[in-house]
């Protein structure tokens, strides 16, 4: 999972869009009936569909979904609802809030989703402590403390770790060691977003194996380059690190698993610095 700012990023080219929607909302709040509520939304669903907000949305991800970092292809992304809009589910199914309705058409709620993960994360939104729950327009939502992570949340993001076999796993060197909470939340957000899909795993490993291949041949010439004086396997060793420099690319897939791989070997974490910041 990596990092979206989807709260500090400047939305003045979604002005359009951002105005109907808070026409939208105030039809919402004068409305008393909770069906003729949801009526709303489900008349002008198609607004969170419009191709300029995707579009936005898929660029501050590079064209990838916020949950998985894997790449839209074929498929069309799901805009999906971080905060359930009709009804919110807790870990056991059982439904605990009537839907977060005024956040139907708010761009802050929006996360740009895989099929996967929108579809088994679904209703679910358990909390912390449900009496802390915010049932009204109004309220601050930072009351809440949401059992998923966000990817639109740094510190959330920052939870989260790969393993070499491409499986993710709460962050291994945390700056301040992780609690049950926190152990919970990674739990919990790996198993309902799927990013322990097993198709998924074999793509990272994939990956991972790649680049640790690398790093081992990058080690080889540079070594024989240091103690022959060997310009081929200089050059060879430049272009290794060219190579690898490409992996840091922001559009790349699986931009955190990679960041774990360059840590997890020596030659990783020595060129690391220097290539993330070209």
């Amino acid at each position: 999972m990596k990092y979206i700012p989807l709260h500090e990023i400047n939305k003045a080219a979604l002005s359009t869009w951002t105005t109907k929607s808070s026409e939208l909302l105030d039809q919402m709040k004068s409305e008393q009936c909770p069906k003729k509520r949801k009526a709303i939304i489900h008349r002008n669903k198609a607004h969170w569909r419009e191709i300029i907000l995707l579009e936005f949305l898929n660029n501050l991800s590079n064209g990838k979904c916020w949950y998985t970092e894997a790449r839209f292809s074929a498929e069309y992304p799901h805009l999906e609802h971080f905060r359930p809009k009709s009804y919110a589910r807790q870990q056991n199914g059982a439904i605990c809030h009537d839907g977060y309705w005024w956040l139907a058409f708010d761009i802050d709620n929006y996360r740009l989703s895989k099929p996967m993960p929108n579809t088994r994360k679904g209703t679910f939104f358990p909390l912390r402590d449900h009496a802390m729950a915010v049932c009204k327009p109004g309220i601050g939502l930072t009351r809440e403390s949401p059992i998923f992570l966000d990817p639109s949340n740094a510190d959330d993001a920052a939870l989260l770790s790969f393993n070499a076999l491409g499986e993710p796993e709460p962050c291994i060197d945390p700056p301040v060691d992780l609690d049950d909470w926190d152990k919970l939340r990674v739990e919990f957000s790996i198993e309902r977003y799927g990013l322990n899909n097993r198709d998924l795993c074999n793509q990272r490993k994939s990956l991972w194996v790649s680049i640790s291949s690398m790093f081992d041949e990058f080690a080889t010439f540079a070594l024989k380059a240091k103690t022959e004086c060997c310009m081929e396997s200089a050059g060879r060793a430049k272009q290794i690190r060219a190579e690898l420099r490409k992996f840091l690319d922001p559009k790349h897939e699986f931009t955190a698993l990679i960041r774990d791989c360059f840590k997890s070997h020596k030659v990783g974490r020595s060129l690391y610095p220097q290539l993330s910041a070209m």
